[in-house]
């Protein structure tokens, strides 16, 4: 009897570590599907931000950014809302002078609410300027079904690892 709820104990309590992995709310059968659908939700926004970037479409950049976006730039300038920061993207996307690269370095993603991506960037302001190097880092949210931009970071020099 003592070795029946010995097992039944380590039976539960496995179950609840288990339980804790799990996202909250979903069966093992939902999560794959979902999980599936995020990640690729994900990709998606990952490569319409670097892909808005490249067209300098600011409709499309700016349909990205969550309403309480933040932005920082490698001299410590800060843009913070939406509103702020897609007046910002216009002017910066109005002008056909400068090219950018983003090569996506890492991502990483928590389930459906949150990802990450780095990108190691050559950001050249005119054909007669030389690249300038960045890292820059996207910390996406899933909102409403969609991934949004909270926080964008630039930083000086390439990514090192």
């Amino acid at each position: 009897m003592h070795r029946l709820r010995a097992t039944a104990i380590a039976t539960a309590a496995v179950a609840a570590i288990a339980a804790v992995g799990a996202p909250i709310g979903s069966s093992t059968a939902s999560t794959s599907s979902s999980g599936r659908e995020c990640a690729k939700g994900f990709t998606s926004a990952v490569e319409q931000y670097r892909q808005t970037t490249f067209d300098k479409d600011a409709d499309g950049f700016n349909a990205l950014l969550a309403p309480d976006v933040s932005i920082i730039f490698a001299d410590g300038s800060t843009l913070l809302g939406k509103e702020e920061s897609a007046a910002w993207i216009e002017g910066f996307f109005a002008d056909p002078e400068w090219t950018q690269t983003l090569d996506v370095v890492r991502t990483t993603r928590e389930g459906c609410r949150s990802g990450f991506v780095l990108f190691d960037s050559e950001y050249t302001p005119s054909p007669a300027d030389e690249p300038k190097p960045l890292a820059i880092g996207v910390t996406f949210i899933r909102s409403g079904g969609e991934w949004l931009v909270l926080h964008n970071q630039d930083s000086n020099d390439p990514v090192t690892h």
